[in-house]
């Protein structure tokens, strides 16, 4: 009696651990088919250099079931690859994942000009930074010229066949390089056009050239009814020579209608003034007293 009552708890204890096991089983079961799985990978490991890291839509830019994405910061200035920490939430449920990134900058420096074509004269001045408005970077600003012929790096160089004593066509390039070594060039024109010959005076213009005067004779004296002239040799105000002044009235005018009697002054005026496809002309005038000047005209440039 007693050995089979053992043998019948034994068998009772048996089934209680046999169902204890399986429910066990059954909750874990359970437990791990409701857990939360959540997966992250990034359609592009690329960073633009210089960019606003706050503004990057990590969650567009992934394939991930989270709804919300958050990233360690990490400096976007600095070129390379980089390992980044990415935390992606799914409601109350979180987990990190490790992704690497690379750093890049590939956008070029822009050159801005302020003419595409630039037109002088024989033994004019130049100077090739004139024509230039801007050098910049996109991220960095200003980029600053330089005299290193062998730069590679953040700053610009100017290679330029200009020749302001000889009549011609002649290039200006511009070699721009940003602080990672991006490149970008750009040229323009520039046309030495021939020095007008400054006319020769005519024998007319030569003969103008003394100065004029202005005489009043001694009047009579109607007391004596004679005409014989004043004895007296201090002539009056009025009977004294007058000598004409330069007073700027000009006999005759370029078609600027401006004129001056100093020719670098009066030449700077023309080039300052001159329109566009056309050169500029100094000749010779003379004002009402005979002094001569200078004065500006303009002609259209041959096609």
């Amino acid at each position: 009696m007693i050995k089979e009552l053992l043998k019948k708890r034994i068998v009772q204890l048996g089934i209680t651990v046999v169902v204890l096991v399986a429910a066990v089983g059954g909750g874990y079961a359970i437990y791990e088919s409701n857990k939360v799985n959540i997966d992250y990978t990034l359609n592009s490991h690329v960073v633009e250099y210089g960019e606003d890291q706050t503004k990057i839509d990590w969650l567009k830019q992934s394939t991930t079931n989270g709804n919300k994405v958050t990233v360690a910061k990490f400096d976007t200035k600095k070129i390379g690859e980089i390992e980044v920490a990415f935390t992606v939430c799914l409601d109350d449920t979180c987990k990190e994942f490790s992704q690497k990134l690379e750093i890049k900058d590939t956008k070029s420096p822009v050159i801005e000009l302020k003419k595409e074509k630039v037109e002088i004269t024989e033994g004019d001045k130049f100077d090739p930074v004139s024509n230039i408005a801007s050098v910049k970077d996109v991220i960095d600003g200003e980029i600053k010229k330089s005299d290193d012929k062998k730069l590679t790096k953040n700053g610009y160089l100017i290679d330029s066949n200009v020749d302001t004593k000889k009549a011609g066509s002649y290039k200006v390039n511009i070699i721009a390089y940003d602080v990672n070594g991006n490149k970008t060039e750009k040229e323009y024109a520039v046309t030495v056009m021939e020095k007008s010959e400054e006319p020769k005076p005519s024998q007319n213009q030569t003969q103008q050239q003394s100065p004029q005067t202005n005489y009043t004779p001694p009047t009579t004296s109607q007391n004596q009814g004679s005409t014989k002239p004043s004895t007296n040799n201090n002539p009056s105000n009025n009977q004294q020579t007058q000598t004409c002044v330069a007073n700027g009235q000009w006999k005759s005018l370029g078609n600027s209608s401006y004129a001056g009697y100093d020719y670098d002054e009066v030449m700077q005026w023309g080039k300052d003034n001159c329109p566009e496809m056309h050169r500029v002309s100094v000749g010779t005038v003379h004002d009402i007293c005979g002094k001569q000047g200078w004065s500006v005209s303009f002609y259209p440039l041959q096609q």
